[in-house]
């Protein structure tokens, strides 16, 4: 099956509730990312939204790398790009907007990024079959999900998922108010 239960896109209008002060106080990206994100490195921030996340994981690459910062909301790509606007940061930004059922992505990265987006994602199944093709052998894969919106089931529905296609826990990090897991592929996994 495709579909989780009650997927849903977080609705443009209310895109600043998700970089509200208080959210730096208890999800501060830096924390979150810094034993994840080097120089050099290619990072997908896949549901990037305005870019909550996407700004911070430039900062970290110190002007070597790239992150791809991908939505299917073009409301909410439209507010990151004006973010970069005169931001030295933008060279290291590569803005794409993925339709919801394919990500139309073929460079390989190093870390990716799911912060609240699974449970989104309509098709998830395409998506993530769509993730193990751009994977190097030691690409991480960090998916966090609400405690409050996405259930305990839902959660363990997508890390299945992932775990079905070759992937495996290999972290379990505390992050306020979410369930949160650290994903690699496996070593032996036939990528398809």
């Amino acid at each position: 099956m495709n579909h989780l239960p009650k997927t849903h896109l977080h609705p443009l209008e209310k895109a600043k509730a998700l970089e509200s002060r208080i959210r730096l106080l208890l999800q501060n990206p830096r924390r979150i990312l810094k034993s994840y994100i080097h120089s050099g490195m290619t990072v997908l921030d896949l549901g990037c939204g305005t870019g909550y996340f996407t700004l911070e994981i430039a900062k970290y690459l110190k002007n070597k790398g790239k992150v791809i910062a991908s939505d299917v909301q073009n409301g909410m790509l439209e507010v990151l790009k004006q973010k970069l606007v005169n931001n030295e940061l933008q060279k290291l930004i590569q803005i794409h907007n993925n339709q919801e059922n394919t990500l139309n992505l073929t460079e390989k990265v190093d870390f990716i990024l799911a912060f609240y987006a699974f449970h989104e994602m309509k098709y998830i199944d395409s998506i993530t079959i769509e993730l193990q093709k751009i994977l190097k052998p030691e690409t991480k894969i960090l998916i966090s999900e609400q405690k409050f919106h996405v259930s305990k089931y839902t959660f363990n529905t997508i890390i299945q998922k992932m775990e079905n296609i070759g992937f495996e826990i290999c972290e379990r990090p505390r992050i306020f108010l979410s369930r949160t897991v650290i994903m690699k592929i496996k070593q032996n996994t036939q990528r398809i």
